[in-house]
């Protein structure tokens, strides 16, 4: 094929301010004389600083994606995937990233447009240049179009399509690149709690990095990990049993209360499990040996202090810059009543101190529904320097499990003296749910704290009746203000970011 373009006419089809590659079959450390352009196509003609791309419905390039694409990056490829076809009818190649062992990825095709995060050095590169709510797209040396992260990537290929694929000849410029930043546009999703019909001890988090959501439950002689759409859809269904544990173990049974963190870049799970017998119930932790929480997880081993007592319910609170391990316990070997404990953690798999004991249950809100009275479920929420834990106190099995709530505001978090315990229940039964407890928190899109718990729309339930909801909180200043459980009747409204190129601005 034979596509030129003189000076002339790609000023006519210029696109401002982007940086396009040399597209090349020769290596890209390969030299030219200055001025000299190699494209794939004949481009003797052609201007050094403009880059043809497309022209009389040709092109020598091909879409480059990650090979373990996340599914917007998937489907950011395929609207460039498709615009090709359906702007200048090109079915232009559609590949992944993925070379042979021994390969170098860098030393691939220059004609290629990369697609989200590829094994490329330049998605790397440019991967560095973004912020929060960022995209780009750049040259470095390639193509590359990508998000700060892949919901923005496929943002960021909406862009590309709609303001620069538009003519024959598609000819663009070099040694430019252009950064976004999405404005916030949210759409309203509404429902109604329960979120999911059936669910005890919900886990929801937050990937900081990718901004999904992950729901963790107990699999039975496991754990399962679901990817959901949003704190609207909070479902079991789909999920990904991520662990099952080994037969004739000390953890081979009843695994409780899994929780799902990410620290240090490395995802973990922390659960209760044993050998069948509650009496030997301890925290475990599991270490993904992927990069995404729903990849399999392996068994590094019993968590504990010196101690080694009864455990469950184990979650992990940063304070202060260190990792601190809060966990529900007994004092001795006698289910007489579960203690919220907290310890150090050399790392997110090991305690380096003694237990500390931060709550016991002494108040009358705390000791509902009979023995053993009950602190357990602890979680950490953090603002503004204030670390607050929320906890879960009487009988699981009664209309009368609750929340109460222990802060930190300074000093050493193993004093217990430092820490500030709610005379009243935060959060408690109304007439239409019972038994309100065992909480996450998470953000919404807009920022909002919201709160994921179990309840029973049916007094006297029980441990049989439980479901998962959710509901938005508030603040009064570093204080959380939990409200009461909203019930079936109510209608809630969830903000849920709204990507599209009509709310973006251009930033360079």
């Amino acid at each position: 094929m034979n596509l030129t373009c003189n000076r002339k006419l790609a000023a006519l089809f210029l696109v401002p301010a982007l940086l396009f590659p040399a597209c090349s079959s020769a290596p890209e450390t390969e030299t030219k004389p200055v001025g000299e352009v190699s494209s794939g196509i004949d481009a003797a003609e052609e201007d050094s600083s403009l880059r043809t791309v497309v022209e009389n419905g040709k092109t020598d390039y091909v879409l480059i994606r990650p090979d373990d694409a996340e599914p917007e990056e998937l489907e950011a490829a395929q609207v460039v995937f498709k615009a090709f076809q359906e702007i200048y009818g090109i079915r232009i190649g559609f590949e992944t990233d993925f070379v042979k062992p021994g390969e170098d990825p860098d030393q691939a095709g220059a004609c290629e447009i990369l697609i989200g995060t590829t094994n490329r050095t330049v998605s790397a590169n440019c991967a560095d240049k973004l912020g929060d709510n960022q995209f780009l797209i750049s040259d470095a040396p390639k193509i590359q179009i990508l998000g700060s992260t892949p919901a923005l990537t496929k943002l960021a290929a909406e862009v590309f399509v709609q303001n620069y694929m538009k003519d024959d000849p598609l000819v663009l410029e070099v040694n430019t690149m252009e950064l976004y930043e999405a404005e916030p546009n949210y759409k309203n999703v509404t429902f109604k709690n329960p979120v999911c019909p059936s669910g005890a001890d919900p886990w929801v988090i937050r990937d900081p990095d990718t901004g999904r959501y992950y729901y963790c439950y107990s699999g039975g002689n496991g754990v399962c990990v679901n990817e959901i759409a949003d704190l609207a859809h909070i479902t079991a269904e789909g999920g990904t049993k991520v662990y099952t544990s080994p037969e004739n173990t000390a953890y081979s049974s009843e695994y409780w209360a899994p929780e799902l963190h990410k620290l240090n870049g490395k995802w973990y799970i922390y659960v209760a499990a044993d050998d069948g017998d509650n009496f030997n119930h301890r925290m475990y932790v599991l270490e993904c040996k992927g990069d995404k929480p729903t990849d399999r997880f392996e068994m590094v081993g019993k968590i504990t202090d010196p101690t080694d007592k009864w455990a469950i319910d184990g979650t992990v609170a940063q304070i202060g810059g260190e990792l601190y391990f809060v966990w529900s316990g007994w004092e001795g070997d006698e289910n007489v009543a579960q203690n919220i404990y907290i310890a150090h953690m050399k790392s997110p798999t090991e305690i380096d101190s003694a237990r500390t004991m931060l709550s016991s249950p002494e108040y009358r809100w705390e000791k509902l529904g009979g023995r053993p009275t009950i602190n357990e479920g602890p979680v950490a929420l953090s603002k503004d320097g204030a670390v607050h834990i929320l906890y879960s106190a009487s009988g699981s099995w009664s209309d009368f499990y609750n929340l109460g709530k222990l802060t930190w505001r300074g000093g050493d978090p193993l004093d217990a003296a430092n820490w500030t315990k709610s005379a009243d229940s935060v959060f408690e039964k109304t007439p239409t749910c019972f038994g309100p407890g065992h909480c996450s928190f998470t953000t919404a899109d807009d920022g909002s704290t919201w709160i994921v718990y179990h309840g029973n729309l049916v007094s006297g339930s029980g441990w049989g009746g439980r479901s998962v909801w959710t509901q938005p909180i508030s603040w009064d200043g570093d204080e959380p203000v939990l409200g009461s459980p909203i019930g079936p009747k109510q209608e809630l409204t969830l903000p849920v970011l709204d990507l599209n190129p009509d709310h973006v601005k251009k930033i360079n």
